[in-house]
């Protein structure tokens, strides 16, 4: 951390050193700073200052060396001159930390982020009083709202022959040979594009990125839905410029810019085809089957196990949207900033559970990265919410039931579980895969006491069709009857990975 923004807060050490000296101890208001931000003001001591700077003096004296003084016999005029102003930072930083625990510790503020303050503006005095203020983030204080007898539509999601058909096209597209194309785009390609939104009113830029992936399909970016993305797509080839036109959310991180139109610009760089494999008996065989009717019943076993997932996604979702809706919490602002992150940490884990492959999961990444401080908001209220309930139904995650997920996970991937847990640690993932699990246990307590309905599934995707999608749970409302078309393939034998 820099000594300009930041401060290293050793709890141990603090907390051990103030509890063993007899030093006068420093005194500390709190006062709001902001949405769920404290401002802490500390007082120290000049008694507790000079003890320090003579320990730290002392220590210095007893190890420094300066050319033509032994160990520990060098002048403290010289020492001062020489060594003078680090030693002093160092007891600066000290003296901080150790007052910011003990007020932490005191007012029994639960931080969540890092104390900010501006070292290089506080100095030690030569005599009297040093005074310093530190901003930290810290748990927002609200209250839960009813979580009895929610209501919950659950869609009757069926293994029917379209499905069936919708699976087995799905495993053609994840064999299928992708190539470049020069040709006009169609239905069933991917095009490589530069991104632009610009805010239709004043012409700011809101997001910019290049190279980015997009099915020739309805789709999202920046949090707005253009369910004409495909259509516009279609025909245009390399270096034509598509622009759609949206309305952003009321929830967008810019707030100047929320509800206004956008404008956004696709250069199109690239397209790539597809060519799919026939499904035959040569199919079957290289996917380990004895014939086509082998393999539909394998993927039909597995298309019931999947939608069974769908059904629970669809029911977590509306819980999710019910407890957002319902819950008056204020966010600090910079935690917001740092939670993005920890959204596509989050995305790729889902992600990786669904079985999807790891370079589609790069460009799924890249294309959420544009949305992800909508989506951080979001994910950040969530978590809180879910954190809360968590402490009220007393749940928790074993190490059993982590391993147990990474196996699955890793089972679809054909890898080592515990090459798959080393690489999740690496990358930060392992914090995502727990909270997954306990945000699961906790859906499920909810669900037991839920006024659950049973409705069309068609019904139910046409009621929450412009809602925009959340990323905390597998398959969200908006695609419960066609969610088996958003990846390849929808149910898989052992050969692919399931998505």
């Amino acid at each position: 951390m820099s000594e300009e923004t930041q401060i290293e807060t050793p709890q141990a050490e603090a907390s051990a050193e103030t509890e063993q000296d007899n030093l006068p101890a420093a005194t500390s208001t709190i006062a709001d700073a902001g949405a769920a931000r404290k401002r802490i003001t500390i007082d120290i001591p000049e008694a507790r200052i000079q003890s320090k700077l003579q320990d730290a003096f002392g220590e210095l004296q007893k190890d420094a060396v300066l050319p033509g003084f032994r160990r520990g016999r060098a002048p403290k005029r010289l020492l001062e001159r020489r060594f003078g102003s680090d030693m002093r930072n160092t007891v600066k930083q000290q003296l901080v930390a150790e007052s910011y625990e003990k007020a932490i510790e005191e007012h029994k503020l639960d931080a969540i982020g890092d104390p900010e303050v501006d070292l290089s503006k506080v100095e030690i005095p030569e005599s009297g009083n040093m005074s310093v203020t530190i901003e930290v983030e810290v748990a927002p204080n609200f209250e839960l709202p009813t979580i009895e007898k929610i209501a919950v539509k659950k869609p009757r999601l069926e293994a029917n022959e379209t499905r069936l058909n919708l699976a087995v096209e799905n495993l053609r597209k994840y064999f299928g040979h992708w190539h470049d194309s020069q040709e006009p785009i169609t239905e069933n390609d991917t095009v490589t594009a530069d991104l632009k939104v610009t805010a239709t009113e004043d012409g700011h830029v809101l997001a910019e990125q290049p190279n980015v992936s997009l099915a020739v399909k309805p789709g999202s970016i920046a949090g707005v839905r253009f369910e004409d993305m495909g259509e516009q797509l279609k025909g245009k080839r390399i270096s034509d410029t598509v622009t759609l036109e949206g309305t952003l959310p009321q929830d967008h991180p810019e707030e100047k810019y929320r509800g206004k139109a956008i404008k956004v610009e696709l250069t199109i760089k690239g397209v790539k085809h597809q060519h799919l494999p026939e499904v035959n008996q040569e199919f079957a065989t290289m996917l380990g089957f004895d014939s086509i009717d082998a393999l539909k019943e394998d993927l039909k076993e597995r298309l019931v196990t999947q939608l069974e997932q769908e059904t629970k996604g669809a029911m977590s979702q509306q819980m999710y949207r019910y407890l957002l809706a319902n819950t008056n919490l204020d966010l600090p602002a910079k935690l917001s900033q740092r939670q993005m992150g920890n959204v596509l940490r989050r995305r790729a884990t889902e992600l990786m559970q669904k079985g999807v492959p790891e370079s589609d999961i790069v460009q799924q990444i890249d294309a959420l990265r544009i949305a992800s401080a909508q989506q951080a908001a979001v994910d950040l209220r969530l978590f809180f919410i879910l954190s809360k309930l968590a402490e009220v139904f007393s749940v928790d995650v074993s190490d059993e039931e982590v391993n147990n997920r990474i196996s699955e996970i890793a089972a679809q991937y054909g890898r080592r579980p515990e090459k798959l847990r080393q690489q999740m640690t690496q990358s930060g993932q392992m914090e995502q895969l727990f909270l997954q699990i306990r945000d699961g246990k906790v859906v499920d307590k909810l669900l037991e006491t839920a006024e659950i309905t049973e409705v069309d599934e068609l019904a139910l995707a046409e009621e929450f069709k412009n809602l925009p999608p959340l990323s905390n749970v597998g398959p969200n409302v908006t695609g419960v009857s066609h969610s088996t078309t958003e990846a390849a393939p929808a149910a898989a034998p052992e050969s692919a990975p399931q998505a």
